[in-house]
């Protein structure tokens, strides 16, 4: 049985706090994690700054709170498989967002953007020509840190406890898909196309003309897993239908 989930992440508003709204009513509908509201502050926000000797901007001490949130809630490895950082990058005049599992490799943005209210986020590749401790800045990965936030949690959803289908797509039945609204809500967030529909969502990894990813998801929080085939079954079957393979 799978609980509904409403298109949530195409309404993504200009301002920062609103994008930072729109993902925590995202963990809502999808998690079932209740954040809590933008425009608080916690300890962590001063201790980072601390650490950096600097003022962070609105979009970091978001994406700060919006994690002792989840950490606080315990839903830490439902969402994300990365470790908190929130400190210098090593070697970099940069702030790390979030560092791998592994620690070779760092998110975030670089000191001189602070400035800016929502700041280009890059990433940060461990320099092994070295001793290893050292970060090599890679590319930028997002022009904001709010839009990086959406997409980096929406790339995690397999962690998530949800129906979970993975498919081939050719050119045709991506634009298919593009088709479908207002039943199917298409949108673009940074390297990622989304359609979302009442009770699931596709996520693509833009791929060659010859073909695409699909990651299809859909919410499944029963605690007895003996219907899972069943409801994944009718899940592969309503995407089938939306890619016109029917």
């Amino acid at each position: 049985m799978t609980s509904p989930y409403q298109p949530t992440l195409h309404r993504l508003p200009v301002d920062t706090s609103g994008r930072f709204a729109v993902l925590r009513e995202f963990l809502l509908r999808w998690h079932g994690l209740d954040t809590g509201p933008v425009g608080r502050t916690v300890a962590a926000v001063g201790e980072a700054e601390a650490r950096v000797k600097k003022q962070l901007p609105l979009a970091v001490r978001e994406w700060i709170v919006l994690l002792d949130d989840i950490r606080r809630l315990g839903a830490w490895t439902d969402v994300l498989r990365d470790a908190w950082a929130l400190r210098q990058v090593p070697g970099r005049q940069a702030f790390s967002l979030l560092v791998s599992g592994e620690n070779d490799r760092h998110w975030g943005p670089q000191f001189r953007d602070l400035g800016r209210e929502d700041p280009p986020t890059y990433d940060f590749v461990a320099d092994w020509s070295g001793d290893g401790s050292g970060f090599s800045r890679g590319r930028a990965v997002a022009p904001r840190v709010s839009t990086w936030a959406i997409e980096f949690l929406v790339r995690y959803l397999y962690l998530s406890r949800s129906l979970q289908i993975e498919l081939s797509a050719s050119e045709s039945e991506l634009a298919r898909l593009r088709s479908l609204g207002p039943e199917v809500a298409a949108s673009r967030i940074g390297g990622s196309e989304l359609f979302e529909f009442d009770g699931g969502l596709i996520h693509v990894e833009l791929g060659s003309a010859s073909g695409h990813t699909l990651r299809c998801y859909a919410p499944y929080r029963e605690a007895d897993n003996s219907g899972y085939y069943a409801a994944a079954g009718a899940f592969r079957q309503r995407i089938d239908a939306m890619l016109g393979r029917v």
